[in-house]
This record gives C-alpha cells, structure tokens and sequence, in this order.
C-alpha cells in the first residue's frame, strides 16, 4: 500500500538512490549522505513507500520563517500518475505550515511547471528554470 511517512536515517541509503537517478535524468541535483541524513534527523525529509520500499522522497529546506523550499522531489517512472508526488508536495507542505513558514518555493524545469501549478504554486522568474511559489 502506498503512503507517506517522515524519512528516518535508516532511509538514507534508499533515498541517495532516488535523488542521485534523478540526477542522472538531469531533473535533480545529488546531494550527499550527510546533508541528508541531517535533513532526516530534523524531520524535512519525506519518503513516499510502498511497503518497505521507498518510491519517492521530498525535502523541505528550512530557510526561514518567510520562505522555504521544496526540493528534491523525485518519484520513480513505475510509480507517476498515482497521486505520489501530490502526496509528498501535501506532506512537505503540512511540515512547513509546522514550522510557522508563510510561503513554500520550488525551483524546477519548465517542463514541470504546470504540475506544479496545479498544486497551488505560483509562477515567479523566467529562464530555463523556474520558480514556483505557493502561499500558506
């Protein structure tokens, strides 16, 4: 059964692995083991699962009160179009609301940007990438 859960270490290792494919595709940027297990350790990491399977992860990056970012955000191909990547937007979002945080940014590829949209972020600058803010 597929759901969200807050990311442990013990994720760790799953969740380099979806992050550095994601890269691989060009859509992400790697991170390493100890920047994320820090993220972990403050609860803004999310792991989408399937069982014991972790399928997809978002990372909140705590900036402030003000603004703060979704990043990181990455599904495997055989589990898009099932609702996953609305489900960890919704869970990242809720953590940042925790937090007293007033406004939620992404930074991604165009291509991507309609999806976003449609969860509530607002287009910001133009380029090649663009930036998606989402009022709380």
């Amino acid at each position: 059964m597929l759901g969200v859960r807050t990311a442990s270490v013990a994720d760790i290792t799953q969740i380099m692995k979806l992050i550095w494919r994601g890269a691989g595709e060009g859509a992400l940027l790697k991170r390493g083991r100890e920047e994320l297990s820090s993220i972990a350790r403050k609860g803004n990491a999310t792991v989408a699962v399937d069982g014991a399977k972790v399928v997809g992860v978002a990372v909140l990056d705590f900036y402030s009160a003000r603004m703060s970012e979704l990043r990181s955000l990455y599904v495997l191909p055989g589990y898009r179009g099932k609702g996953v990547g609305k489900m960890l937007v919704e869970a990242v979002a809720a953590r940042a609301e925790e937090l007293g945080v007033e406004e939620l940014m992404t930074i991604t590829l165009k291509g991507n940007k309609g999806w976003f949209i449609r969860r509530r972020f607002n287009e910001g600058p133009h380029g090649f990438k663009v930036a998606l803010f989402r009022k709380l």
